[in-house]
């Protein structure tokens, strides 16, 4: 905290010492004025009405001249002047409006100038994170991943403070429909001063989302973090393996790599499309209904890619054993188990060399759009039937890729800001999102059923959300642990309001106190105090699930129900 003061203070003596800067001679022409004015009157001899003569006193002389300067004119005083008065007076009167003018005139020209604008900006900014009183997260950089995980954060109620190098960005950030102000820092974030004055310092300060564009600059962020606030976790993007495992090496707390993201959408997509649906639904708010794409049963893919994108992406598909043909004027890091075709994939020919026409889908993942964009016309021209999935490189873009009707489309900035929304709102998902990948297709397609048979027809917004069975979250569960009518996971999902029907509620993962994790658990399980249960279903559920664990008489008439179910 000392050292947010500093900051504070460094940045009002800043704006001070530019404000005099640039009133110095205008200040001294003033003193200057003044000082000439006042000694002429106290020198220049007056005539009272009995015609005795008398000086004026320093303190009448200065009376004089400043209401005369500042044009009211109060007359005269004490007695009426000599000429020799009226003519200096004459001379006071325009010397001293002239330097008026002249020093109001500078006052505006500091004022309307930019550099002076942008620091008092950042003055007020400064001052209103450091009266700061809720806890925030600190997003640097603007693009499309940080403008996304603000707007995605904002809806769970957590509030940011951005750092950002471009006016420009900056400007289009105070356009955000947020429900708060938000703070905007217009800085070098690779400066450690910048994150003091955004407040890492703080203790209100939850975490700091390095989100720049530029690998060396995350890097950065993330040193500058580790010593100026250690206690502060660090989220980080990175393109590259060699700086992810910089980031890893002094225990950042979460690294994101868009490429391998993308790569492992791209696959789990082909292979296993309601995980693939089920794992986007969870992590992206935009989203609160399920899609699942059917795939072809057979068939291979065309991939038109390069740089490190076809890298990971060949990688994976590899991996997964996913038939494939990559098409790009780049030869891949293994000739010799990859099909390659050399070319462009703008040009009908080399689609055609890579049998475009008999191909399940095409993934199209150049850096840039209009290439991209080209291809799948291309593609489609040729295969009517193809799945596809591009890459968007940049936001002012969507327009296009939103009315293309592509089956998927690679958002670089949403996949980051997904990942790190996952971890920042439910630390529990994350760690469900990890046994996803793991889990038979069968059975994610078997929790997705069974949710939409408790919906019916409805189609409400869903949502999921976590519950710890303690005396905080569920002290009206906490009493029937120990006892013969130990709680079961299926009692938590009876609505107690409504003739003791099952809540359209599914429970994703069962997160033991010692950190055994039970994907998918059944109804019949047995609770224990401490379990923390993630669930996916209808805010409505939530809410009343929610109720039900604070109420002790409610949850002890569920109970009562489920006996009398299952005593007939």
């Amino acid at each position: 905290m000392p050292s947010n003061h500093r900051g504070r203070t460094r940045i009002r003596g800043a704006a001070m010492w530019l404000l005099l800067l640039e009133l110095r001679t205008p200040l001294i022409t003033l003193i200057i004025t003044y000082s000439i004015s006042v000694l002429g009157l106290v020198l220049i001899p007056g005539m009272t009405s009995e015609g005795t003569a008398y000086h004026l006193s320093f303190l009448d002389a200065f009376y004089v001249v400043s209401y005369t300067a500042t044009t009211i004119g109060f007359g005269e005083t004490p007695h009426p002047f000599t000429s020799e008065q009226k003519l200096w007076m004459l001379v006071v009167m325009y010397s001293t409006v002239i330097s008026w003018l002249y020093a109001i005139g500078s006052v505006l020209s500091v004022i309307s100038d930019p550099a002076f604008r942008r620091l008092r900006a950042h003055q007020r900014v400064v001052n209103r994170i450091a009266s700061q009183k809720l806890p925030f997260w600190i997003v640097c950089g603007f693009g499309g991943a940080g403008s996304q995980l603000i707007r995605f954060l904002d809806q769970s109620n957590i509030r940011c403070v951005m750092i950002d190098s471009n006016q420009a960005r900056a400007d289009v950030a105070k356009l955000s429909d947020l429900t708060y102000e938000l703070d905007i820092l217009v800085g070098d974030v690779a400066e450690p001063q910048t994150l003091v004055d955004a407040g890492v310092q703080s203790a209100l300060c939850r975490g700091v989302l390095a989100l720049t564009d530029q690998d060396q600059v995350n890097l950065t962020v993330a040193t500058n973090t580790r010593i100026l606030a250690p206690r502060v976790p660090v989220y980080a993007c990175s393109g590259t393996d060699a700086n992810t495992r910089n980031l890893r090496s002094f225990d950042t707390e979460v690294v994101i790599d868009p490429f391998r993201v993308a790569a492992r959408s791209v696959t789990q997509l082909i292979r296993k499309p309601c995980a693939f649906a089920l794992y986007h639904e969870l992590v992206d708010p935009d989203l609160n209904h399920i899609d699942v794409v059917e795939m072809p049963p057979e068939g291979h893919w065309v991939i038109c890619a390069d740089g490190r994108l076809a890298d990971t992406v060949v990688e994976a598909f590899q991996r997964d054993e996913i038939p494939f043909c990559l098409v790009s004027n780049q030869a891949p890091k293994d000739k010799s188990s990859v099909t390659w075709v050399q070319g462009l994939g703008t040009e009908a020919r080399t689609l055609r060399a890579a049998d475009i026409a008999h191909a399940a889908g095409i993934l199209v993942g150049t850096n840039d759009d209009g290439d991209n964009l080209s291809i799948l016309l291309t593609a489609q021209a040729q295969n009517t039937q193809l799945i596809t999935i591009a890459r968007r490189n940049k936001p002012t873009s969507e327009p296009v890729f939103g009315h293309g009707h592509f089956t998927y489309v690679l958002r670089e900035g949403r996949m980051i800001a997904q990942e790190m929304y996952a971890r920042i709102t439910t630390p529990v998902l994350h760690q469900f999102l990890g046994q996803l990948e793991l889990m038979p297709e069968a059975l994610v397609q078997g929790i997705i059923q069974k949710l939409h048979a408790r919906l019916g027809d409805q189609r409400p917004e869903l949502s999921h959300f976590d519950l710890v069975l303690d005396s905080y979250n569920a002290p009206g569960v906490l009493p029937f642990f120990h006892t013969a009518r130990t709680p079961k996971l299926g009692d938590l999902l009876i609505d107690p309001s409504f003739g003791y029907p099952t809540m359209p509620l599914i429970c994703l993962l069962l997160v033991r106190l010692n950190g055994d994790l039970v994907p998918f658990p059944g109804e019949g399980l047995l609770l224990a105090e401490g379990d923390r249960l993630l669930f996916w279903g209808t805010m409505g559920s939530h809410h009343r699930l929610q109720f039900l664990a604070q109420r002790e008489d409610l949850f002890e008439a569920v109970l009562a129900e489920r006996h009398r179910v299952h005593s007939r």
